[in-house]
């Protein structure tokens, strides 16, 4: 299991809707952000992107707490994205912290543990994202591995602790600022699209070691999370 002997506090987490349509390819727009500001965390639509422009015409209609039609940011939205986590003092707690490779006695804050999870849920389609371009200093990561189901197999399922590799994949057909992932040389999948323009930053300011921390099927589908470690140069 990974140590997380640097933990990453991040000040901005993106709201990331994906679009999941049965008949249309699997999008991930991010839609809006959770920010500090001074002692406030706030939240506010990214309106004027183009990924949430073409989230809107894929039929995005908003974050269920908050009206698209305001203006102005929304104040002290913190408790509004913890309820998608289970309570700290529940007595399984740990399981679920395992279940993203933090330890049972992980400290982090409530922006640190909803950047670290996602605070993601099967009711419904979104997830939080930290924002890896703040990162300055040393940082332990763990994230999983996006589309892995289309490139491992249960009989080929990396090893945990093996090295993997980064590579900017500028050729892909669907997001020329991709990053793929490789274990062994062999292409595992990629890095999630909301975390990738954070990630060049690091790749380009810091060095960067990483390895399997879990891969498994869940769910008829493969599960592989990274731990990496980002280090000044």
């Amino acid at each position: 299991m990974a140590t997380i002997n640097h933990t990453f506090e991040p000040s901005r987490l993106l709201l990331v809707w994906h679009h999941l349509r049965d008949d249309s390819p699997r999008h991930r727009r991010v839609v809006g952000e959770i920010y500090k500001d001074g002692s406030h965390f706030c939240f506010r639509y990214t309106k004027s992107t183009e990924d949430f422009r073409l989230a809107k015409l894929e039929g995005f209609i908003g974050y269920p707490a908050f009206t698209m039609n305001s203006s102005e940011p929304f104040m002290d939205v913190l408790d509004v994205f913890t309820k998608r986590l289970p309570p700290r003092k529940r007595a399984d707690f740990g399981k679920y912290l395992s279940q993203y490779g933090l330890p049972e006695n992980f400290s982090g804050s409530e922006m640190a543990l909803l950047g670290y999870t996602g605070a993601r849920l099967e009711s419904d389609s979104f997830e939080l994202c930290p924002d890896y371009s703040e990162i300055s200093g040393p940082a332990d990561l763990i994230f999983d591995v996006s589309g892995a189901s289309y490139h491992v197999t249960p009989k080929n399922l990396p090893e945990e602790e093996a090295p993997v590799q980064f590579e900017r994949d500028p050729e892909n057909i669907h997001d020329s600022s991709a990053i793929a992932i490789y274990c062994n040389a062999q292409l595992i999948g990629y890095l999630n699209k909301a975390l990738t323009k954070g990630f060049r930053h690091l790749l380009e300011t810091m060095t960067i070691s990483g390895k399997i921390l879990k891969a498994q099927v869940k769910q008829s589908k493969i599960q592989v999370l990274v731990h990496v470690k980002c280090r000044t140069k």
